[in-house]
């Protein structure tokens, strides 16, 4: 890890050293009015009060600002702008470069997030934050350097967790991991498909900085180039992506993208491309030669000409062994290989592939969405008409909002995440997601799930109401996620205590949140209870000597408006 963190100081270095070394007269934002493109400034006054706040902070790709812009869409439509379907803080955040060729420095307003684990960790969607027991929290912070045509985006993040020990393993089973794993590591995944999934971070309190979401690019009329440690999310879904979210912490990374969108016959074209290096964790293994792997991967989205409420899209991921970061940055066109039949190879690959849509009707407060993926390309036709299942993953969500309650409305939400391994294991193999065969640390960087939240061979579901105003939001929510499936389907538990103990969670909760004039506050409140944890039920259903751990998690941010 010594070498990811050295890699890591370096960047941090030349980033902050750009706006030393830039030449022309750097002006503050606040002093004179910003310019914002027009297309933009359409799509984005749809945050309402928050549009201001929006201007001067960072628009983060599960932000409540964001939130804001996806439900004011079901009444509105989708408009000129990008579909949210690809979407990042540096695309989704305006710029306020003006017109003239001065340099504009916009003070980026702090960022806090808080969450709080009474029994056990239970994190999804944070970024560079885990959230372990105990109190977590991420601040960001920075400055934006804008001209017309470069960007530069200095926000790292300041990482804070207690990190509190909790019953990692029970004596009902107790894995032998292979020789030179970590303790800390899930022993479930330990033969065929591996991955690099610490169930703890360690036994001390975690505190670092971390680059966040940091990027320099330079815009062109049509596309923008760049380099980046931002989270991207790729996708419909509301709680769970399944190529790239923002789950894990950002991985350094060169990106090409579509600078707007591409006006053609069929629609309008979005497409972003990126190569860059992934991280082990340092609670997986005790070799050093095997800490970075490659990733690049390719998104398109085309929102169609005949109804701009209707987009499309597909994505795919190859991530692969690497002798360290020299080659990373240059397997551009990984994306466009072949995965399998490199056993012979010295660069191990492996890869994912989605297709996804969205749907809006406005006329009735509406949009629906799915993604469907496979792990394995065969370029053959009989076996895709044969099992077109294998292999497979999907999500499929829903939002309607309605009503006019004292100038308020209602919004209702519903998702549901399919990954575990399909039936066709009766006729052929069937890998598991985000785990993989031939790179044994999986789809992940620094111990965390890339894609979707909810993890390897996992499965969830999702519902929520919620009553909003202009100015702020209170709801409901409850949900249930079948962790690991995949693992306790093939890791060889005794016929005894196989039988009833699948790991289980259901949750619900409180969710709200209130834009004032001191800036914008979010809380979430779950109540959570997983049963069977990391299948600790010896008996089974009979015997039922189950081990369920009840856990409470408090979340809340804070971005003042100044």
């Amino acid at each position: 890890m010594s070498g990811s963190r050295s890699l890591r100081a370096r960047i941090s270095t030349i980033v902050v050293g750009i706006p030393l070394i830039v030449s022309g007269r750097v002006a503050v934002a606040q002093q004179r009015p910003a310019t914002v493109d027009s297309s933009k400034q359409t799509t984005r006054s749809v945050i309402g009060d928050s549009t201001k706040v929006a201007r001067q902070g960072l628009v983060l790709v599960t932000s409540e600002s964001e939130d804001r812009m996806r439900t004011r869409e079901l009444g509105r439509g989708v408009e000129t702008d990008p579909s949210l379907l690809l979407r990042s803080a540096s695309s989704l955040t305006p710029s306020n470069a003006g017109l003239t060729g001065e340099w504009v420095a916009t003070p980026i307003r702090p960022e806090f997030l808080a969450v709080i684990n009474t029994q056990l960790p239970f994190s999804q969607n944070y970024g560079a934050m885990w959230a372990g027991r105990g109190l977590s929290t991420r601040t960001l912070i920075g400055v934006r350097l804008e001209r017309p045509r470069v960007r530069i985006i200095i926000a790292p993040e300041v990482i804070l967790s207690t990190n509190s020990d909790w019953l990692l393993r029970h004596d009902f089973f107790a894995p032998d991991l292979p020789p030179g794993r970590s303790q800390y590591d899930l022993p479930f995944y330990v033969g065929r498909y591996t991955i690099d999934q610490p169930m703890r971070f360690g036994n001390r309190p975690i505190g670092r900085l971390d680059p966040g979401e940091t990027t320099a690019m330079f815009s062109g009329d049509r596309f923008a180039f760049g380099f980046s440690n931002e989270n991207e999310w790729w996708g419909p879904g509301v709680r769970n992506a399944m190529v790239l979210s923002n789950n894990a912490p950002g991985f350094p990374h060169l990106f090409a993208r579509t600078a707007r969108p591409l006006h053609t016959r069929l629609g309008a074209v979005e497409l972003r491309w990126l190569a860059g290096g992934l991280a082990e964790s340092a609670y997986f293994d005790t070799v050093s030669t095997n800490n970075v792997r490659s990733l690049a991967s390719f998104g398109a989205t085309l929102q169609t000409g005949w109804d701009p409420n209707l987009s499309f899209g597909f994505a795919r991921s190859v991530y692969a062994t690497a002798d360290g970061w020299g080659p990373v940055f240059w397997r551009w066109f990984d994306v466009f290989s072949r995965t399998s039949g490199t056993a012979q190879s010295s660069v191990k690959k492996d890869q994912l592939f989605t297709l996804f849509g969205r749907w809006l009707f406005p006329a009735d407060g509406v949009e629906v969405y799915v993604e469907w993926g496979r792990l394995e390309l065969n370029p053959s036709l009989r076996d895709l008409l044969i099992a077109p299942n294998h292999s497979q993953g999907y999500t499929v969500g829903t939002q309607w909002s309605g009503g006019d309650w004292r100038s308020g409305s209602f919004r209702l939400q519903g998702e549901i995440t399919q990954l575990e391994q399909s039936a066709t294991f009766r006729d052929q193999p069937v890998p598991s997601w985000y785990t993989s065969a031939r790179v044994i640390q999986g789809y992940t960087n620094r111990g965390e799930m890339l894609g979707a939240s909810i993890g390897p061979g996992a499965q969830s579901q999702f519902v929520g109401a919620d009553y909003l105003r202009p100015s702020w939001r209170l709801g409901t929510f409850a949900g249930r996620i079948r962790w690991n499936e995949d693992a306790h389907d093939n890791f060889g538990f005794p016929a005894y205590a196989a039988y009833c103990n699948q790991d289980v969670s259901i949750y619900g909760g409180l969710r709200g949140a209130r834009t004032a004039s001191a800036g914008t506050f979010t809380m979430d409140l779950t109540f959570q209870n997983r049963m069977n944890a990391f299948f600790q039920n010896a008996g089974g259903c009979p015997l039922d000597r189950r081990l369920d751990i009840h856990n409470t998690t408090i979340g809340f941010s804070f971005a003042p408006a100044r």
